[in-house]
């Protein structure tokens, strides 16, 4: 019987392996000797026309924290990541506690919500690239309406960054509202008919019971929408226009994000080894902010 069961558990795991094997294949290929050769392509100058041209250390480095072109980059990214993130996850808890009360209609607006989710950014870019038009644009048009200034959204490098992060807060509130939503009709009512009782107003329940049992819910939220942002290309690139990308100027510079500078560099300059460098800082970056998360979530972030 003993050598039944154990040869019975031998096969179990013989197929649990088999079965596990595609995806750890998959993984060591597409995620982690990418990661592994981007940080021996950061020390060379390896050019995609004239080829491999020796190891040069930390220059690539060097070039990326003194060059004023990645610099800005960086501060983009950080801007962009840093304000439309928060917003998305605040405005996402409003609408989530409204749509957890007894509202008509409430499950068309959650399908409402979460429909921009589903939108390929390449769409929603477009969208709302004539929603901005700055002469035939809705939002203008309701503005001029309305008596307020009409500005230029999307030609106009004072304004093309807030225009990305209303379209970003957009297109990412309805995933965050739904999984709010998840979290808070998972608390017990009788916690907030004991707050009843003792006289506690809708913002004393909000802030004491709702907000600290949801919080493990924003801090999922917070950690990966930093890293879908700080990671954001395609909606972006869309949104500029071929036009902006190819010409660059001042529009161009207000916008262009630190994943902008790999494909530039190495697609357009076929600098491989200078976009892999910047790479390898993103990498570090993203790691670091998700530390600092991880960090800080013991003060704010409650698990009882």
């Amino acid at each position: 019987m003993k050598k039944l069961s154990r040869t019975k558990i031998r096969k179990e795991w013989i197929w649990a392996y088999v079965f596990i094997a595609p995806m750890f294949i998959g993984t060591l290929i597409f995620g982690l000797f990418p990661i592994v050769y981007s940080f021996v392509l950061s020390v060379t100058d390896w050019n995609l026309l004239s080829g491999f041209g020796g190891f040069v250390g930390l220059k690539n480095f060097a070039t990326v924290f003194t060059s004023k072109t990645t610099l800005a980059e960086i501060r983009n990214t950080l801007v962009y990541a840093g304000v439309s993130v928060p917003i998305t996850l605040l405005l996402s808890v409003f609408f989530a506690s409204l749509l957890s009360k007894k509202l008509k209609g409430k499950r068309f607006f959650r399908i409402v919500y979460f429909l921009p989710n589903i939108i390929m950014p390449a769409a929603v870019a477009m969208v709302w690239r004539w929603l901005l038009n700055t002469r035939y644009g809705l939002v203008n048009i309701v503005l001029g309406d309305l008596g307020l200034p009409t500005p230029s959204w999307i030609s106009d490098p004072k304004f093309i960054m807030i225009s990305l992060i209303i379209v970003e807060v957009w297109s990412g509130i309805g995933y965050n509202t739904i999984i709010l939503l998840a979290a808070i009709q998972g608390i017990s009512a009788e916690m907030y008919e004991s707050a009843d009782l003792d006289g506690a107003s809708g913002f004393q329940k909000f802030w004491k019971i709702t907000l600290p049992l949801v919080s493990p819910s924003m801090f999922f939220l917070l950690t990966m929408g930093l890293m879908k942002a700080m990671r954001a290309f395609d909606m972006i690139y869309m949104f500029i226009g071929k036009d902006a990308w190819s010409t660059g100027g001042p529009l161009l510079e207000a916008v262009r994000t630190m994943v902008y500078g790999i494909y530039f560099n190495g697609f357009t300059r076929m600098d491989m080894g200078m976009a892999s460098a910047e790479s390898v800082v993103l990498f570090i970056m993203i790691m670091i902010v998700t530390g600092i998360q991880f960090k800080l979530q013991d003060k704010w972030v409650n698990y009882d």
